[in-house]
């Protein structure tokens, strides 16, 4: 790519003039406004295509918009309009390119037959999987229209065609709803493409409207009746089966559908099928019993000089199965059963170290879905100790081995996550002549979820031998032989536990709708109110006059809502992905450090975002107050085997203190407020066990490693995290001081000792902590080589940053800011580190660059902002494993965070730099990736809204802070029951509500609060 179409001329001031005021959707062209003289000071142009602008030629290339719903599939329109990236599965499916098509055939017009798309970029032509086999499994074959434009006015696609044999004006509208604050109706599993007509010649034209698909849901499924359309389903199943289908259909009556191709060899389908299109053949056939090759459905248009006619393609999709399924399983049935095990039982793994013939074994061969309880009979403790045997599952809540006196645990033992057993031996000194019963429990079905036990036995010897007691000894059970007599056996729904009927994922649309027919009919009812309702969202979030770069930057990541990254699961919840790989989701779980970054659902759908919080409190946090950073679909308790990640876990809590001021909730957060003390006292013990005020111990972070020593970026969220438990104690009137303690002794420690005088930086530290050796801990990193021994004895732990320069140095101080905490440190030394990013990391051009870790988010002549460089030396041999890489969300949140210090331009010029590679040309500009396709953090770019204006309604105390940094604007606002758009004038602010409310008392301007 050559460096002149990455030039830009800087004309006036700070950006690009937005793409403003949207009163109808008539052509791409008059979305884009003209230059309004008052907004010359974001005037920015660049050579060639504009920011927030259409996308033409070159640029065309690789657009492909997302549509669908919130965790229920989609489809991509691509820049050409044609449909890719068909995801409908539950799971993403990258290269699924179905053959579909719309075509418009004119009576009486030489070449007047076309698929309604431009020409197929010249990247599919070779390259592609089959390519070298002609690709007879596509339409490109087919005769296009010869020039296309694209602009993207989200939830929006807008592509208009022309073609010199065509006498129309072709404009291609496809959407799917997207209305801030209402969740269900944006969740919905349909699509629409609307093609819109008008006769620019001077004659009546006669045409014919197809839209033509395989069966791309199965090749061997079935094609049935839909009213003005068609359905395809799975091999097998009816129509109205629960498990679904996909409807193709009309908004016209007299619309004729074909419901099943010329059946044949060869290319026979495709090439009748083009015969009937070219010679505007409309074909009434009714579905047959067998396999169909495919269906089509044709109108008839009539067009009068200057007459418009647009006809509305319905997509409806019902797929309520699916196989996913992660983490902890479904409870399905009794753990003990009053009978023993002899060794190993079917599907596990060798069992050694028990005595005797047999022993307890509670797992089971069909995935530990298992659950249970098992109390002894009373007995006295008359010896000094008791010792038995243990193995199986580590988690001391779920699967263990527990001594009850009087109801409460004294003693608690585990296995290790083998299927080996050890001997355990208690010392009840203490409790000698007391009543106590063994409880041995398994209430966790997740891998490792069961337990192994054996030879309970009383003794006054230290070495007694379990295999061969001696006469003094006391054996309370040895488990050779049943053991029901005496002990008291509890299933699942004795103890209250409840196992989901599904034991995979189920869409939340399928609770929602009984079947496809049901989701028709409420979109049929319903889809003008929504497309009125996501212009209103449309129009308002471009009625602005923020910096086009920015609302570029904003819109395209929103498309990851609409993207396989997001799930919602049968009761609503949201569980999302880190990113989509090609057929699959990447990264599971909800990531808690990565969805930190994303600033985007917190204030359109609120209510989801909640969902978030309490799975990861309630659900995914043990009674230690470890949080598990990936939550399990179906969500389930999660085990708790692997590090918690500080970064993650500390950033939850801001969190819960921004859902709780975005929702005004305070009874909400109230009730999460044990379960958020219980994970801040356990990051306490955990990282900070001498109460230093930063964390010293090794963290588990974003980047999949643990850091081993304080750190300016852990540390921030450290800081952060108290400043928030702080305010919520306030509110709630608990007791802080302790927590007022450490950020003071943190504050000073951070500004003291991690600032270099530029920029903060990582102390590395391995001796002298309560951790094990680096070589001991368990890592994503794997194992210390004789190499890397050598580099630990020299430089410390692998995979550190040290004296570098990270661009995610201060993150914390970000995440405070954007959740409307207080200052908490320095602003002097957060603006340094920010310009010393800015200055160090940020690169025009990445030739001279080199990595060789993952390079291409950015690679030659991109630009982009590195994670970390080392401008003083002391570059590590082997760094933090990401250090020489560029993340789309690591660019917004630095660039936010810069404008929100009142570096203004130097945010956007990295909001350019990152919006360049997306330009269309080599990557698609409504997918940034990172580990995955529509990856999360991108949704960083959201926080640039609150960057540039300081827009922010807090719903506790019915407040909305403006703070600009660009003087008058004007911006689209959402909250927690409405959105809109802010007006700032010359001091004084104008909020217009366009859907729900939004219930303002008081505004908050720059810190002063402003008299109405």
């Amino acid at each position: 790519m050559n460096n002149n179409r990455r030039a830009f001329l800087k004309k006036i001031g700070l950006g690009t003039i937005a793409a403003t005021n949207i009163p109808a959707f008539t052509s791409a062209e008059s979305l884009l406004g003209s230059n309004n003289p008052d907004k010359l000071h974001f005037q920015f142009e660049r050579t060639e295509r504009n920011y927030n602008g259409v996308y033409r030629n070159e640029y065309l290339s690789k657009v492909a918009f997302p549509i669908g719903g919130i965790g229920a599939g989609m489809f991509c329109l691509e820049g050409t309009g044609a449909i890719s990236h068909l995801s409908v599965n539950h799971r993403p499916e990258i290269y699924n390119t179905p053959y579909t098509f719309a075509a418009i055939s004119i009576k009486g017009v030489k070449n007047g037959a076309k698929v309604l798309e431009s020409i197929v970029p010249t990247w599919k032509l070779f390259g592609p999987h089959g390519s070298g086999n002609g690709l007879g499994n596509r339409n490109y074959g087919l005769p296009r229209f010869e020039k296309g434009s694209f602009l993207a006015r989200f939830p929006f696609g807008i592509i208009e065609l022309e073609d010199k044999d065509i006498p129309l004006d072709v404009k291609i509208t496809g959407w799917s709803p997207f209305v801030p604050t209402d969740e269900d109706n944006s969740s919905l599993p349909v699509g629409v493409l609307e093609y819109s007509f008008k006769n620019r010649s001077r004659d009546a034209i006669e045409a014919v409207f197809s839209y033509n698909a395989r069966n791309f849901i199965d090749d061997n499924g079935h094609i049935l009746e839909q009213t003005n359309g068609f359905r395809m389903i799975r091999a097998g199943v009816d129509g109205n089966s629960v498990t679904g289908g996909f409807a193709i259909y009309l908004d016209n009556v007299n619309a004729v559908t074909d419901h099943c191709w010329f059946r044949g060899g060869w290319f026979d389908a495709q090439t009748i099928l083009w015969e009937n299109i070219r010679n505007a053949k409309i074909v009434d056939n009714p579905p047959v019993e067998g396999v169909s090759p495919g269906a089509s459905v044709y109108l008839p248009i009539k067009m009068k000089p200057g007459e418009e006619k647009t006809v509305k393609v319905n997509f409806c999709w019902y797929l309520p199965q699916s196989d996913l399924s992660i983490g902890q399983q479904v409870v399905t049935g009794a753990a003990f059963s009053g009978k023993t095990t002899k060794r190993a039982v079917k599907n596990q793994q060798k069992v050694s170290g028990f005595a005797g013939e047999a022993l307890l074994n509670s797992f089971d061969p069909n995935g530990d879905g298992q659950v249970g309880t098992l109390l002894s009979p009373e007995f006295i403790i008359n010896r000094k100790y008791l010792k038995f045997l243990v193995g199986g599952g580590s988690q001391k809540e779920k699967t263990a081995v527990n001594l009850l006196i009087d109801g409460q645990i004294v003693e608690t033992a585990t296995g290790k996550n083998t299927e080996q057993l050890t001997e355990i031996i208690w010392d009840l000194s203490k409790h000698r002549g007391k009543n106590a019963r063994l409880k041995i429990m398994d209430i966790d079905t997740s891998a490792w979820g069961h337990i192994l036990a054996d030879q309970f036995m009383l003794t006054d010897r230290r070495d007694e031998i379990l295999s061969s007691p001696s006469p003094g000894a006391i054996v309370l059970a040895d488990f050779e032989s049943d053991y029901s007599d005496g002990w008291e056996i509890k299933g699942p729904g004795e103890l209250g536990i409840v196992g989901s009927q599904d034991s995979n994922y189920r869409p939340w649309y399928a609770t929602r709708f009984e079947n496809l027919d049901s989701l028709i009919k409420y979109w049929d009812k319903n889809s003008t109110t929504l497309r009125r309702n996501s212009e209103l969202f449309c129009k308002s979030f471009y009625d602005s006059t923020l910096p086009a770069e920015v609302l570029e930057a904003v819109a395209a990541n929103l498309t990851i809502l609409k993207s396989p990254t997001v799930l919602r699961v049968s009761d609503g919840r949201l569980w999302a992905w880190e990113g989509c790989n090609d057929d699959s989701g990447c990264c599971h779980g909800s990531c808690t450090h990565v969805w930190n970054y994303a600033q985007a659902i917190p204030h359109l759908f609120p209510t989801l975002e909640r969902t978030l919080r309490e799975t990861e409190f309630k659900i995914s946090q043990n009674e230690a107050g470890h949080q598990n950073f990936r939550t399990n679909i179906p969500i389930t308790p999660t085990d708790h085997n692997f590090h918690a990640a500080a970064d993650g876990q500390l950033g939850g809590i801001m969190k819960v203190y921004r859902e709780w001021r975005i929702s005004g909730d305070t009874e909400w957060m109230k009730s999460l407020f044990p379960y958020v003390k219980k994970s801040f006292d356990y990051c306490i013990r955990t990282w900070d066990p001498k109460k230093k005020g930063y964390l010293e111990e090794p963290h588990h972070n974003t980047y999949d490693i643990e850091f081993w020593g304080p750190d300016g970026m852990c540390t921030s969220f450290y800081l952060g995290a108290l400043t928030a438990f702080i305010e919520m104690c306030k509110t709630l009137k608990e007791p802080y001081k302790e927590y007022q303690s450490l950020l003071d002794k943190g504050k000073k420690y951070i500004e003291n000792d991690l600032f270099d005088g530029e920029y903060f930086i990582q102390k590395i530290q391995w001796e002298g902590l309560e951790a094990p050796n680096p070589v001991n801990v368990q890592s994503f990193g794997g194992s210390y080589s004789s190499e890397a021994m050598a580099l630990l004895k020299k430089e410390g732990p692998k995979y550190q940053y040290g004296t570098g320069c990270l661009s995610d140095g201060i993150l914390g101080m970000w995440m405070a800011l954007v959740c409307r905490l207080p200052e908490i440190i320095d602003n002097n030394m957060v603006k340094s580190h920010l310009e010393a990013v800015y200055k160090y990391n940020l690169r025009k051009t990445l030739l001279d660059h080199y990595n060789p870790q993952r390079p291409t988010y950015a690679c030659g002549e991109d630009g982009g902002l590195l994670l970390c460089s080392w401008p003083k030396g002391g570059a590590l041999s082997l760094p933090f494993v990401y250090s020489n890489e560029v993340w789309t969300g690591i660019e917004y949140q630095v660039a936010s965070h810069l404008m929100l210090k009142g570096e203004v331009e130097k945010g956007l010029e990295i909001v350019r730099v990152c919006r360049d590679r997306y330009d269309g040309s080599v990557r698609n500009p409504f997918d940034e990736y990172e580990c995955g396709h529509w990856y999360a953090r991108a949704m960083a770019s959201y926080g640039l809204l609150q960057g540039l204006t300081g827009i922010y309604y807090d719903a506790v105390d019915k407040t909305l802070y403006i703070d600009s940094r660009i003087g008058d604007f004007k911006c689209f606002i959402s909250a927690r029951s409405g959105f809109g758009t802010v007006e700032f004038k010359a001091g004084r602010p104008i909020l217009n509500v366009v859907y729900g409310t939004i219930e303002v008392e008081k505004y908050n301007i720059s810190g002063n609060m402003l008299d109405l």
